[in-house]
């Protein structure tokens, strides 16, 4: 239910949050933070889950999101080290860097296809401020997550 809500937001609300005409990824924090947590098997079923609405929702071609998210969430859940779960630093590393590498798979996949993609202008004006936004933005969101991790786990135990 999480990710229906995440691409919803990010579809309809995140234009609204933009900054000099660059929004937040939602979407691609909320992966990353799971894979940091829980690791590639869950992590990558959240990105495949994710990516998939988001390719429903958006107007890029089917797949581009969810091929994506699936490759910075595995390379990200490498990083997944349960001694750091409560620092901030991994995910605000993983936020700048994962976002770089999603827009740069994302714009990479549509130039195969035929898009045309001005590299430069992509860089200085959407990559790289995207990459600072989405790491302002982690905090919050990978507060919200470790504490929904620490709730789903005790369940988990419970059973």
């Amino acid at each position: 239910m999480l990710l229906v809500v995440t691409a919803l937001a990010q579809t309809t609300l995140s234009p609204c949050l933009a900054i000099l005409g660059v929004q937040p990824n939602l979407m691609l924090l909320v992966i990353l933070c799971w894979s940091l947590l829980r690791g590639a098997k869950e992590g990558m079923l959240w990105a495949f889950g994710g990516g998939v609405f988001l390719d429903v929702l958006c107007a890029a071609p089917f797949g581009t999101s969810t091929l994506s998210l699936l490759l910075v969430s595995f390379l990200s859940s490498l990083g997944q080290v349960t001694i750091f779960r409560s620092s901030l630093s991994p995910p605000l590393v993983a936020s700048f860097f994962g976002s770089l590498l999603h827009d740069l798979l994302f714009l990479t996949i549509l130039q195969l296809m035929g898009w045309a993609v001005d590299w430069p202008t992509s860089l200085w004006r959407l990559m790289l401020p995207a990459a600072v936004l989405n790491t302002a933005l982690m905090p919050l969101v990978y507060v919200l997550l470790r504490w929904l991790h620490q709730r789903t786990t005790e369940a988990e135990l419970a059973w």
